[in-house]
């Protein structure tokens, strides 16, 4: 009966589990890696569908999409949506959007209404206008996803809104 481990043997021991090792980790890895990422990218984009929800409904119950009220100036990184009720103000402002509203008969103070954290979103909103009337607005998104030293632009959308959309659909 044998006691003890042969030397052919401690040798093949010793040669299989280093190479066994580095093939699961090699299979491990990325899914370690590649799963809190992807869980980042996916929360961001939960809050980025969220803001998008909100704008939507501001814009179709909207009046109109004025180019300036009460000191503010529409523009790439400011979108003014007029409604019954008074203004609101969405602004893209260091991987923030914010959103303000001015109420009719209020003073003139922006009250912050809410605010969504997207450091990792592109965001780019444009209004379509026809005879200086602003009737829709074409909204862009991206989440900028890290992959291996570099980053790749993922779940890009385009996103079209129309003033006062349910209203109309509502008359017809």
């Amino acid at each position: 009966m044998r006691k003890a481990f042969t030397l052919v043997e401690m040798l093949v021991v010793i040669i299989v589990i280093p190479v066994v090792s580095v093939v699961l980790f090699g299979l491990f890895n990325p899914v370690i890696t590649d799963i809190p990422r992807l869980t980042r990218a996916v929360q961001e984009n939960t809050t980025l569908l969220n803001m998008l929800s909100e704008m939507q409904r501001d814009i179709e119950k909207a009046t109109g999409l004025p180019e300036s009220f009460a000191g503010q100036q529409a523009s790439d990184n400011v979108l003014l949506i007029e409604s019954v009720d008074g203004v609101t103000y969405y602004r893209l402002e260091g991987g923030q959007v914010i959103k303000s509203e001015l109420r009719k008969g209020q003073s003139e103070a922006w009250q912050a209404k809410r605010v969504w954290a997207l450091p990792n979103c592109g965001i780019a909103w444009k209004v379509w206008r026809q005879n200086s009337d602003g009737y829709a607005v074409e909204v862009t998104t991206h989440i900028r996803a890290r992959l291996v030293r570099k980053y790749k632009e993922t779940m890009a959308n385009a996103h079209l809104y129309f003033v006062n959309a349910l209203g109309e659909a509502c008359n017809q």
